[in-house]
């Protein structure tokens, strides 16, 4: 057997991944006391942060992303669980959840607070969780940081929901569909 510390044991831990412009960094920023109990509670946890800014966490090690159009789909990819937090007031109530979908697209599980679309997008227990205490984020960073074949299908599941019904494709049908329906009723009306 070749020396031992040529080995290395597969990585503990796993990387969170939030995207977004600095505008919307506040509701990273507001559960920072959060963030810190996750990173003093789940070992190997990081937070990698693609955006135009940065924050700075003492417990839980946060990697820069510098946000390029270029680089967006890969940061997500070589991630493993999407994170995503509003608060509870009008301007989050009328957000699309646009990081959400980014994430089930590149095949993340979603860790979200149920506010706005979160609950829509976010099928609890399916492609993500859906925690609103401490505590029910702490288990659910914890269990998908510890089970990969968990994050893979759920990640799987969330892609399969943005092909379903989030994408170009499933959107063009509705409005195929709804201009059918439009041009049925005008010509029923024209021959009556």
């Amino acid at each position: 057997m070749d020396r031992v510390d040529r080995f290395s044991p597969s990585r503990t831990g796993a990387d969170l991944v939030w995207i977004g412009s600095s505008s919307t960094l506040q509701g990273l920023e507001h559960i920072s006391p959060l963030l810190e109990t996750l990173g003093e509670t789940i070992p190997g946890l990081k937070l990698r942060l693609i955006c135009d800014r940065s924050i700075r966490l003492g417990s839980l090690p946060v990697v820069a992303l510098p946000w390029t159009a270029a680089t967006e789909a890969r940061d997500l990819a070589d991630s493993d669980i999407g994170i995503s937090w509003i608060p509870d007031d009008p301007w989050s109530l009328g957000k699309c959840g646009l990081k959400i979908l980014q994430y089930m697209a590149a095949g993340l599980p979603v860790v979200a607070n149920p506010v706005g679309v979160h609950p829509e997008m976010v099928l609890h227990g399916v492609t993500g969780f859906l925690a609103s205490t401490t505590e029910e984020w702490i288990e659910a960073v914890r269990t998908l940081a510890a089970d990969p074949e968990l994050r893979r299908r759920m990640g799987l599941a969330g892609r399969e929901r943005v092909e379903a019904f989030y994408s170009v494709e499933a959107g063009a049908k509705i409005w195929l569909k709804l201009l059918d329906r439009v041009q049925h009723e005008i010509l029923d009306r024209s021959a009556s």
